[in-house]
């Protein structure tokens, strides 16, 4: 994984990050989610991309995990670069470092949870789901509870005592960096690709090749 010092030179401004997250968005290019057209044009007092067939106005950001938000793009890719690093950010470290708002920080981290969730998927996901736990095999059943057991302690050990309603999100969060502890560069791949796509993107791109997604490495 490349330093933060070279991660922050890659995203040095807003455009630097726009360019890169529009090559994860649309890989093969910028298609209308409402006629599928590829011709756009950019309203750039809006930042928004125009169908030039049926006028569809489209933002970077619009149904995505970053949808409407009004943070720079570069603090989202912080706190990408922060969390796949496999160091501990919790809203408050987020908020003292990025000078925002502690509730800013907190939505921002509980995005980024969702991020996690949407990248991980599996049979044994959802192990701190009792119903999904009493269904499985025995061995499958075991697993799920010593994970169940560990994510519990992981939840303690960093972040104290959460809410129940909460509690979900940081075993989505467990799940991610075991799966990913060691590969980092991946990771932050990852985070920033589920958090940029949308639903709209099997459906824009089923029918074409695999898309070359966008590269991490230093240039």
């Amino acid at each position: 994984m490349m330093s933060i010092r070279r991660f922050m030179a890659r995203f040095s401004d807003e455009q630097a990050c726009r360019d890169f997250l529009f090559a994860v968005r649309w890989p093969r290019g910028f298609i209308c989610t409402k006629c599928g057209d590829m011709r756009y044009c950019l309203i750039k007092t809006r930042n928004v991309y125009e169908c030039a067939n049926c006028k569809t106005q489209t933002s970077l950001t619009s149904n995505t995990l970053m949808h409407r938000t009004r943070l720079p793009l570069r603090y989202w890719m912080v706190a990408f670069y922060w969390v796949a690093s496999g160091r501990r950010c919790s809203a408050r470290k987020l908020a003292n470092t990025l000078k925002l708002q502690y509730r800013s920080a907190e939505r921002l981290i509980h995005k980024i949870r969702l991020a996690m969730h949407k990248s991980e998927s599996g049979p044994l996901f959802d192990f701190w789901n009792r119903e999904k736990r009493s269904a499985q095999q025995p061995i499958v059943r075991r697993t799920m509870q010593l994970m169940f057991r560990r994510a519990r302690s992981f939840v303690r050990k960093y972040y104290g005592r959460v809410p129940r309603w909460s509690r979900p999100y940081y075993y989505c969060e467990y799940r991610f960096r075991s799966n990913n502890a060691h590969h980092p560069s991946e990771a932050l791949l990852k985070l920033i690709t589920s958090t940029c796509t949308t639903i709209y993107t099997l459906n824009e791109y089923g029918r074409l090749r695999e898309p070359r997604g966008p590269s991490l490495t230093s240039e």
